[in-house]
């Protein structure tokens, strides 16, 4: 796709909708750790520690890295439209 097909505002908008889903599946990544920590008795009459731990870390580590991709992205963006303004 060229990049006359994609405007600055719409990639701007999907950065903003990475950014939303990785915060999204962290705090489930993060759910899992704390339900398993607060109460290890009942999440384990569901599943076994070693399963909610890498679910967790799992979760954890997408929505980070989602998060960490579109800042990277809003900060491209960021530079490209100061870069178009100065020309």
């Amino acid at each position: 796709m060229s990049r006359q097909n994609l405007s600055l505002k719409r990639i701007a908008d999907e950065a903003g909708s990475m950014h939303s889903a990785g915060y999204f599946v962290n705090a489930i990544g993060r759910l899992f750790h704390d339900l398993a920590a607060e109460a290890p008795c009942s999440v384990e009459k569901i599943l076994n520690g070693y399963t909610v731990g890498g679910i967790a870390a799992g979760l954890q580590i997408v929505g980070g890295e989602l998060m960490c991709r579109a800042e990277e992205l809003q900060d491209l963006l960021g530079k490209q439209t100061s870069e178009e303004g100065a020309v």
